[in-house]
């Protein structure tokens, strides 16, 4: 029977342990939402029911609710024009009561989110978001009811701080126009008020909010066909997927809008409000909600002057339109009917009114050089133009799309006889030796440095459009398998005409930086400052077997915060680019320039720039990886081996207990303290610190980690034995009549390997010293860090304490067995071989992991790697000669010490286990 009892306790325990944590979550709760009158607050908006615990119900409020606030800068910081101002509303408990259209709602309002709205993927239920318990900043966790009769929700709770305690901000909030059914006017709007008083430190300013309704939402503007309206765009291509709303969830790419000529600062030319003359240079598009079965979706459309807006920009519904999509099957676009937000004062008394623009967007079929948007499009207002709030045609474009969703695009190449021309090809005589990247790889995509004929760099990237007629997918989402297995083509087998391919490129960049005010170079412009964007569309060809790559160009200038001219790019330019061999070295980089064409008296001529990257190839990459997993299985390796070597040692005293009191007790000293320090600083330090922790995508990542544990778990093994070692030959030597003469030549043997020690670090620093003062790179001059070089250095040169003692004994006690010092100076010395092998396979920028052998633990350079393995091997056969003959064997006669200390017998019983 107890045996019984003795099996069942542990499910006991487990049971009893979760009920504790339930009651814990639904105590907290209501410890943490502190006993606040809802009665006194809310008594007047919805009066208080009694909750029927054991049934659940849904209102129009969903489980994952965005919003946007104004307001309450004491607490949630001033307000900017770069700061989100968004925040997420988590319903976690629907019940209902027992009045009839009234609900109990708990819920948690947190302020300082990203403010992504994600609509795919449905409504799992209230519930889940509650267990978010991290503030972010601030969370409040509030009780209320709703009303479906009077569609309102007032709550009452308390917050939860990230700054701890400091702050205990009691509050109740009011959410107005919660009604049951949804459409394009619909909004959610409130007030979220201190319950404190405007003296005490919990008081803050009212925070008004905002939301777009997500359920049950019924399309109104686009319920039918539209009429064709004004747009005169042509035919474009549909979406390959099935799926409407996953073919265009990823439309948020900035659009560039192209006003009419004759637009001024007295003149409306947009559809939202601004200052007097605010003419934004962009829009983008962002769904809050999409109808799979209705084939529609619902958008906000926001209009900025900086291209990344919509990821970390403040929301201004001045600046915002909300509408209404669908798709023309007909002539494969998408037609937007929009709305204007009319603030009224607040966020709390928002509304949508003017229904009257119209947006059409369609995807090109063909792309050339000089007609490079990926979407196309075109604004128009519905209103007369005598109303006040018409405003002329805008015209739309923009450069990406959803290259995953429409791969059937083609490309024209209009400039191929003038590429022949320029760029005739180059025979090399290593053609067909050295292998360069393919064609369709993700090498052809690359990070760029451009520098001008004053020195001054800018920085951009370039990536592939098209590969003959085939479109390049710079996410890699949809790559062509069958050419992609490999990343690189053997050019020993490919003919000279199969490996030259047409392609075109984008390639955008800012300039060099400090530059203002008129440039000397004409590629700029004559306004262009060190935030305009250059974009240059180019076409040519490139050769598989060379790695060259020659184009044409068209340049645009992009002046940041003005609207995108549109005018003629200038097409006279060249652009030529070398790839290094996939064999390439660390000093090798893609290299090229861009040139113009035009004579040097043409004010369109530009100096020529020079470009150069040093983004690393895939191959190089998965060289990198592979050198994590080697340098891990060296680490696990060395202390294995380690391990292996201490305990032989050890077997060895034990079987020759005489020779135990002439082990070095300051050579152990310093192989105990070079396992023991790097484990009493930080086990993380000694691993994983100088990986920069670089989060790449492994496939092994569980296999990492195990290693990884591994290595620590034989790094502490070996330190326990080297610690059982010295202890070994501390009790050795404190025997009567051992210790006495050896400890006076032990002192002598630490006096000298002291003093060369101290000689070797004033050498170090200074050394170290001068490489900084001689550096480019504007490195620091760091003591410590020589010292913890050259602290690596003295373990590599273990053995100085135990020659010196063997000098002065003149002895030849075989104190140390061969595996011991041989084997440990190997294991010292192999990752210097190690090294010398890693500059020479990985570059500059995966320069291996360094989990084995890390350049701030020892000195490691190609000198280093030589003269450190000699050293150690020098001091192995020292050791194997003295005892071989004997300590001052390799000095001449008359410096060796003719005293000899007599040996005391031991049995193996005199040593401690």
């Amino acid at each position: 029977m107890a045996s019984k009892i003795g099996s069942l306790r542990p499910t006991w325990v487990f049971t009893l342990l979760c009920i504790s944590l339930s009651l814990d979550m639904n105590s907290s709760w209501h410890a943490f939402a502190k006993q606040i009158s809802y009665s006194d607050h809310c008594a007047s908006t919805v009066p208080k029911a009694t909750p029927n615990v054991h049934t659940r119900a849904s209102m129009p409020l969903s489980e994952y609710q965005t919003g946007y606030y104004t307001g309450g800068g004491n607490i949630l910081g001033p307000s900017s024009s770069s700061k989100s101002n968004s925040f997420s509303f988590h319903v976690c408990e629907v019940h209902k009561t027992d009045r009839d259209g009234v609900l109990k709602v708990k819920a948690n309002l947190r302020f300082g989110t990203s403010g992504y709205d994600y609509y795919y993927g449905g409504d799992y239920g209230y519930g889940q978001a509650c267990l978010e318990a991290t503030p972010s900043p601030i969370t409040f966790r509030l009780e209320g009811f709703w009303s479906e009769s009077s569609e309102k929700l007032c709550m009452v709770g308390s917050s939860l701080s990230s700054q701890g305690d400091s702050l205990n901000l009691d509050v109740v909030l009011t959410l107005n126009n919660v009604n049951t059914s949804a459409k394009i006017t619909s909004l959610f709007t409130g007030v979220l008020k201190s319950l404190s008083t405007p003296d005490d430190k919990n008081y803050f300013d009212a925070i008004s909010i905002l939301m777009f309704p997500k359920r049950n939402y019924k399309y109104s503007l686009v319920s039918g066909k539209l009429s064709n309206g004004k747009s005169n765009l042509p035919l474009g291509l549909a979406p390959q997927s099935q799926s409407f709303c996953s073919a265009f969830q990823n439309l948020d790419s900035a659009l560039y809008l192209n006003y009419a000529p004759d637009c001024s600062p007295v003149k409306n030319c947009t559809p939202v409000s601004g200052p007097s003359g605010y003419l934004p240079p962009v829009m983008s598009l962002n769904g809050i909600g999409c109808s799979e079965d209705e084939r529609k979706m619902r958008v906000l459309l926001r209009f900025s002057n900086d291209s990344d807006f919509w990821y970390y920009g403040k929301f201004d519904p001045n600046s915002t339109l909300v509408g209404e999509v669908m798709w023309d099957e007909t002539k494969n676009r998408l037609q937007i009917k929009a709305c204007q937000i009319n603030l009224a004062g607040s966020f709390s008394t928002a509304r949508v009114e003017d229904c009257s623009v119209r947006i059409e967007l369609m995807f090109p079929a063909v792309w050339s050089i000089r007609e490079r948007d990926g979407i196309l499009g075109h604004i128009w207002s519905e209103k007369s133009q005598k109303d006040s709030s018409y405003f002329p045609d805008i015209m739309l474009q923009g450069t990406r799309s959803s290259f995953r969703e429409f791969p059937h695009s083609k490309y024209k190449y209009t400039e191929t006889e003038r590429v022949r021309k320029l760029c005739p090809g180059k025979t090399d005589p290593k053609s067909g030796r050295e292998r360069y990247p393919n064609w369709y790889s993700q090498d052809m995509m690359f990070r760029m440095l451009v520098k001008d004929s004053e020195g001054k760099i800018g920085s951009g990237h370039s990536y592939p459009l098209f590969v003959d007629n085939q479109m390049y997918d710079q996410y890699g989402y949809s790559m062509l398998v069958s050419r992609t297995e490999n990343f690189a083509i053997d050019t020993s087998s490919t003919s000279s005409s199969n490996a030259r391919f047409n392609i075109s490129y984008h390639i955008d960049f800012t300039g060099p930086q400090h530059v203002k005010g008129k440039s000397k170079n004409a590629l700029y412009d004559q306004s262009w400052s060190s935030n305009d964007q250059v974009e240059i569309s180019a076409e040519g060809v490139y050769d598989a077997e060379t790695g060259d790559l020659c184009m044409v160009g068209c340049k645009s200038v992009i002046s940041t915060g003005k609207k995108r001219a549109n005018t003629s790019p200038d097409c006279e330019i060249v652009i030529r680019l070398q790839f290094p061999p996939l064999s390439k070295r660390r000093q090798d980089h893609i290299v090229g320039t861009i040139e113009s064409t035009r004579k040097s008296s043409d004010p369109l001529h530009f100096e020529r720039l020079n470009v150069t990257s040093d983004s690393p190839y895939e191959e190089e990459v998965r060289r990198s990886i592979l050198g994590m997993d080697i340098e891990l299985a060296l680490s696990l390796a060395s202390n294995t081996f380690l391990c292996i070597f201490i305990g032989l040692q050890i077997l060895h005293v034990r079987r020759h207990p005489e020779v135990l009191p002439f082990v070095s007790i300051a050579m152990l000293v310093i192989l105990t303290l070079g396992r023991a320090i790097p484990l009493v600083l930080n086990f993380e330090a000694l691993f994983l610190n100088d990986r920069n922790r670089q989060h790449i995508s492994l496939g092994s990542g569980q296999w990492l980690e195990m290693n990884e544990v591994l290595v620590r778990v034989a790094t502490m093994i070996a330190f326990l034995m080297q610690f059982r070692l010295l202890q070994l030959s501390w009790a050795a030597r404190k025997k009567d009549g051992v210790g006495a003469g050896l400890w006076f030549q032990e002192k002598k043997a630490l006096i000298v390997s002291l003093l060369l020690y101290g000689i070797g670090a004033l050498a170090a620093i200074i050394f170290s010293w001068r490489s900084h003062s001689n550096d480019t790179d504007g490195q620091s001059f760091s003591i410590l860090g020589g010292l913890k070089c050259y602290a690596g250095l003295i373990l590599d040169g273990f053995l100085l304490p135990q020659i010196l003692l063997n000098v002065f004994r003149n002895s030849s006690e075989r104190a140390l067995s061969g595996s011991f010092y041989l084997g440990m100076t190997l294991v010292r010395l192999l990752p210097h071989g190690y090294d010398l092998y890693r500059t020479r396979t990985y570059s500059s920028q995966f320069y291996g992991s360094y989990i084995y052998g890390t350049p701030d633990r020892d000195f490691y350079s190609t000198a280093w790697d030589v003269v450190i393995p000699l050293g150690g091997l020098v001091f192995a056969a020292a050791i194997f000669l003295q005892q071989q003959f004997c300590g001052a064997c390799f000095l001449p006669k008359r410096f060796r010490n003719s005293v000899a200390y007599q040996k005391v017998p031991a049995t193996v019983d005199d040593v401690p286990a």
